[in-house]
Parts: structure tokens; C-alpha cells; sequence
């Protein structure tokens, strides 16, 4: 009886032992991989202090619109994020973007020349252009056309204006429009070309400060001779000329570091053919380049193929995504200097295209995206080798799609405490941080409930297993002492004893042990399908998602049993059961058998 129950509880506690090692080094498995894939990402954005209500005039109306818009009382630098605890991977940047002028590539279909053109327009008669009146068009200064038609009829409104100057007859006229729906009442053409005020420069120094330039605000000049040949007459040809240049124009990312890069880090955009950057691309500075898979199509670029990227301007306050996101190229900043003259490139290169990248939305558009866009060019920020201080379009306040940092996984909130322990208060108020870890919180949580179940399992099992080991060789061995003196007298030598007590323990122990790992064996392929992590409710198939996609994307799928510990654990409590036996028989024949025959043995 007892030979049975001490089987059974070494098969048990064998058993409990090899499947809380199996799922512990299984566990530990899946947390050190996550490790290693997943990034915990921080984006910053500086809040408003406040919001100002901004009036204009609508004519088809006749009346006041007003627009809600930010203001920010000063732009807090990323230099306050590099405090004491910070603990980073990555510090926290600001990134900016460039623009470069790609003539003779299909940048944009169409650009901005249908709906924003210059022209000079002689009025058909003389009248206050509150409402669309009849003018005919002498030329455009954008967009050229090789066939200009000065009997080309098209309805002219200063429609954002309360009060517009009269425009007479006879007079030649030249204005920036914006071609929209004709809304007014009686309107006897269904679009009209609505004047725009003459663009304001909004250059700002390497500092963010907005620089002085002419702030004129009239909406349109008359052309006399020799108008070109003055400082107004020269603004409108060097609007037309940046005009002309935005429509090839494409933007470019300067990347220290992929992994801060929001669309990347989140995998709605991808690296598909061809490779990413490299730790050397990006510390030497090579001139190598990451295009979107709808570029590189449109223009017939492969990997290998060079493109010359002249940079002209430099964006500091927004991302590629709020201009150039859907393709459409509408800005909200100037494309003139100070001066009133178009830029010049500050840095010209060939980049060599080394792979090319997809974005999740229609035709390939970056749609979710926060700070990609389409047709974005990405370089190595150490490329650009030339002072661009000169060339600042704008320039802002820190933004999600703009400032990102990295930490270590699983602190964020430590990362927080000493946020709050160190940055002002006035500052925290007026900042944002929002973190996004890919899951990573849900995920390691889960398997570390499961490393705490392996655990308890692996310190019962050995703990039973230690407890039934003392007992078996406790019964079988040391209260076995009058057995031994009784084969002595019989005359078997001391190895025949020790043969004859310990070798029926070690062969009950090395079956027992061997049934309990094939029994643990069945056990984890059962656990295997039980939600011990707690994360059945977000189980989904990666086949066709971005992971699947995503060569580095971690494998969350239960770690294949490599059979190591089946056979390491069941070796390890064989051998000590035997060296254990052999030295309690050694202490039992170390005593006299006439001693133990004659003492009293209870």
C-alpha cells in the first residue's frame, strides 16, 4: 500500500513540476519576444491657451462668417521633456519636413492651377464687384497656357471683402482667385473666381519668430505699363513662379529613427519591397530614400533608381499629413519669403530609392495617418548637410504627428511620476502626452498572469516532489536499517545492500517520474487552448492584417514544447533520488549488524 500511494503521489507531483516548468519557460518565452518587438511611443502636443473667433466677410451672403481659431501665448520647446527619470530609448524631437520642387515627376493630378490661378482680366464694364460681374481674360499668369484667349469670358467677385473697391471698364487687372460655386442670388454663371487678399509671407528666423515683410492686404492690382517691372508688379510673377513650383512640389521627412514615427510605429504604414533604413544610414547621413509604392508606380521608379530632391523650404509647425495628406496640396502658409520672392533650394542631392512603402487606405492615401502623406519622401535627417535657416515657411507649437519620444515597455507610469515630480506646473497644463505601447499592457499582462500560474504550479510540484522524496526514502530506506543488518548476517557484501534497497527505490522513482512528464505532456497541450492570460475576448486572426505583413511584427501564438525539461527534470530527480539512496544506505552500513540486531527497533 504504501509502495502504491508514494507511485501515485511521485507521478502527481512529477507531473505538476514538468508542466509548471513547461509553461513558466514558455511564458517567459512570449514575454522576452513582446519585449523585443513591441516599443512603447509617447507624442506630445501643446494645448491652446485659448481660442479667438476670426470674422469675415461672405458677399454671397452678405454677411459675417467667423471661424474658431488656437491661440497660443508661446510655443513651449521640447527641450522641458529632458528632466530627471525621463528615462528614454529615444529623447523626445520635433520634427520637421521639407519641400522639394520635383519637376518632370507626376507629383499631383492636376495640382492647384484649376482652382487658384492668376489672372489678368480686363471688366466688361464699370461696377463694384461685391457680387460676380462679367470680365474678360486677358491672360493667366498661372497657370501658362501656350493659347491665350483674351476673349475668354469668366465672372470675377472680391468676395471675402465687405466693401471692395470699383474695377472699371478698360482697365487691365491682375488678381490671385479661388475658383468656387457661384452662390449668389440671380448668378448668371454657375462658378465664379472670387479674389484672394495678395498672399502674406509667413517666413519665420531660426527662432519662431514671424518675420516683418510687406503686409498689403489689397486684392488685386491694375496693370499699367511697365507694372512688371515694380515691386508689385514683381510680387505677382514671383507668386506665379512659387505657384508654378508647389504643383511639382512633394514632401520629404527627415528621420532620425523610424520607430518615432506615429504610422510606422502603429504599422498603418509598412515597409513592403526593398528595405528600411539602416543604424548606419541614419548616423552617416546617406543619401538613400523610402518612396510610397503609388509614387514609385506613377513615375516608374524602382529600387536602385536615384531621384534629385532640390529642398527648398523647411515647415516646422505642421506635418506632411495636414497638407499633403489626400493628395490636394492645400496649405495654410505662404510660399513667399519676407522679400515677396519665391524660395531658392537650400540643399540639392540625388537620393537612391532603397525600398518603397504601402499605406493602409484607398489607393494607397495614408488614411488614419497623422503625420504621413501621400507622395512623402523619407531621408535620413544627417543627409541634409546645409543651413536652412533662411528657408523657415512657418513654424509652431509641438503636435502630436510632430513630437514623439520612446520609452522603456511597461513604465509608462514611472515615466509620468517623474514628469509630474519635475516639470512645472504651468507647463503640464499646457502640454499633452498620450501614449501608445501597440497593446503592449493587455498583452504583457496577460502572460505575466500566466508566468504567476506557472509559478504556484512549479513551486508545488517541487515542493511535493522534495516532501514524497524524504518520505520514500525515509520509509524504504532509513527504517530499513534492521533489513540491512539481516542481510549482512546473511553474508551479502555492502554493494549487494546497497543494491537491494536502493535499487527497488530508484526504479519505483525513474517509472513514477517518467509516467508523471508524459502526463504533464497532456496537461499542456490541454492548458494550451485555456484563457489563462485573460485575453481570449481580443483573440482575432492576423492572417490578413498588417502583422502578417510585417516580417518583425512578434508571434503570439503559443511557443512550440521543445521537450527539453522533459527530459532535464525527470534526469534531475532520478539521479538525485539515487545519490540520496546510496547515501542513507551508506549510513545505515556504517553500523554494526550485531548493534542493530540486538538494539530495539521499533
Amino acid at each position: 500500500m504504501k509502495t502504491c500511494l508514494f507511485f501515485l503521489l511521485m507521478t502527481a507531483a512529477t507531473a505538476l513540476l514538468v508542466l509548471g516548468a513547461n509553461l513558466w519557460a514558455q511564458t517567459q518565452a512570449q514575454m522576452d519576444a513582446v519585449e523585443k518587438q513591441f516599443t512603447t511611443l509617447g507624442t506630445v502636443e501643446q494645448k491652446p491657451n485659448r481660442t479667438q473667433m476670426r470674422t469675415g466677410w461672405d458677399a454671397a451672403d452678405g454677411a459675417y462668417y467667423s471661424e474658431a481659431e488656437p491661440v497660443y501665448d508661446s510655443v513651449i520647446s521640447a527641450d522641458v521633456l529632458d528632466f530627471d527619470g525621463a528615462n528614454y530609448l529615444k529623447a523626445p524631437e520635433k520634427r520637421p519636413y521639407y519641400l522639394a520642387n520635383l519637376q518632370g515627376l507626376a507629383v499631383r493630378d492636376g495640382g492647384t492651377a484649376l482652382f487658384y490661378p492668376v489672372v489678368e482680366f480686363t471688366p466688361a464694364e464699370t461696377a463694384v464687384p461685391d457680387h460676380p460681374i462679367k470680365v474678360y481674360v486677358q491672360r493667366f499668369l498661372y497657370p501658362e497656357a501656350e493659347n491665350q484667349n483674351n476673349e475668354y469670358e469668366i465672372y470675377v467677385c472680391d468676395h471675402w471683402t465687405e466693401n471692395p473697391a470699383p474695377l472699371e471698364a478698360g482697365k487691365t487687372y491682375v488678381a490671385y482667385t479661388n475658383v468656387i460655386v457661384n452662390h449668389h442670388e440671380n448668378a448668371k454663371s454657375s462658378i465664379e473666381y472670387a479674389l484672394i487678399a495678395a498672399e502674406r509671407s509667413t517666413q519665420c528666423d531660426a527662432g519662431g519668430n514671424l518675420l516683418e515683410s510687406d503686409r498689403q492686404t489689397r486684392t488685386f492690382d491694375e496693370v499699367t505699363a511697365g507694372f512688371y517691372e515694380t515691386e508689385r508688379g514683381q510680387y505677382w510673377l514671383e507668386l506665379s513662379k512659387a505657384l508654378s513650383m508647389w504643383d511639382t512640389t512633394a514632401p520629404v521627412l527627415p528621420v532620425t529613427d523610424t520607430a518615432l514615427l506615429p504610422s510606422l510605429h502603429d504599422r498603418t504604414v509598412y515597409v513592403r519591397e526593398g528595405r528600411t533604413f539602416s543604424a548606419e544610414d541614419l548616423e552617416n547621413g546617406a543619401a538613400v530614400c523610402l518612396v510610397s509604392e503609388e509614387f514609385a508606380r506613377k513615375n516608374g521608379l524602382s529600387i536602385g533608381d536615384k531621384v534629385e530632391l532640390p529642398l527648398y523650404g523647411v515647415n516646422e509647425k505642421d506635418s506632411p499629413h495636414r497638407t499633403f495628406g489626400d493628395g490636394s496640396g492645400l496649405r495654410a502658409f505662404s510660399l513667399l519669403n519676407a522679400q515677396n520672392r519665391a524660395y531658392t533650394p537650400f540643399w540639392t542631392a540625388k537620393y537612391e530609392i532603397i525600398g518603397t512603402y504601402y499605406s493602409v487606405g484607398t489607393y494607397g492615401k495614408p488614411a488614419g495617418s497623422i503625420e504621413m502623406a501621400l507622395n512623402l519622401f523619407l531621408i535620413p535627417a544627417n543627409s541634409v548637410k546645409a543651413d536652412f535657416a533662411g528657408n523657415i515657411v512657418d513654424s509652431g507649437p509641438m503636435q502630436r504627428a510632430t513630437t514623439s519620444f520612446q520609452i522603456p515597455n511597461g513604465t509608462i507610469d514611472d515615466y509620468m511620476a517623474a514628469y509630474n515630480r519635475n516639470v512645472p506646473a504651468e507647463v503640464r497644463e499646457n502640454l499633452e502626452i498620450t501614449f501608445d505601447d501597440n497593446g503592449y499592457s493587455q498583452i504583457i499582462g496577460g502572460l505575466l498572469n500566466m508566468r504567476y500560474v506557472a509559478i504556484i504550479l512549479f513551486a508545488a510540484g517541487l515542493l511535493s516532489a522534495l516532501a514524497i522524496l524524504v518520505l520514500l526514502l525515509y520509509f524504504f530506506i532509513v527504517k530499513q536499517k534492521k533489513r540491512t543488518a539481516i542481510e549482512r548476517s546473511l553474508g551479502m557484501s555492502k554493494n549487494q545492500c546497497r543494491v537491494s534497497l536502493a535499487s527497488g527505490v530508484v526504479v519505483l522513482s525513474a517509472i513514477a517520474v517518467i509516467l508523471g512528464t508524459v502526463c504533464s505532456s497532456v496537461l499542456f497541450d490541454k492548458v494550451q487552448t485555456l484563457d489563462l492570460t485573460g485575453q481570449s475576448e481580443h483573440t482575432f486572426s492576423t492572417e490578413y492584417s498588417l502583422w502578417s505583413c510585417d516580417e518583425n511584427a512578434v508571434e503570439t501564438e503559443d511557443a512550440e514544447n521543445t521537450g527539453v525539461l522533459e527530459v532535464v527534470i525527470p534526469a534531475v530527480m532520478t539521479v538525485l533520488t539515487a545519490g540520496l539512496s546510496v547515501i542513507l544506505v551508506n549510513r545505515n552500513l556504517k553500523q554494526e549488524p550485531i548493534e542493530l540486531l540486538s538494539a530495539r527497533v521499533e
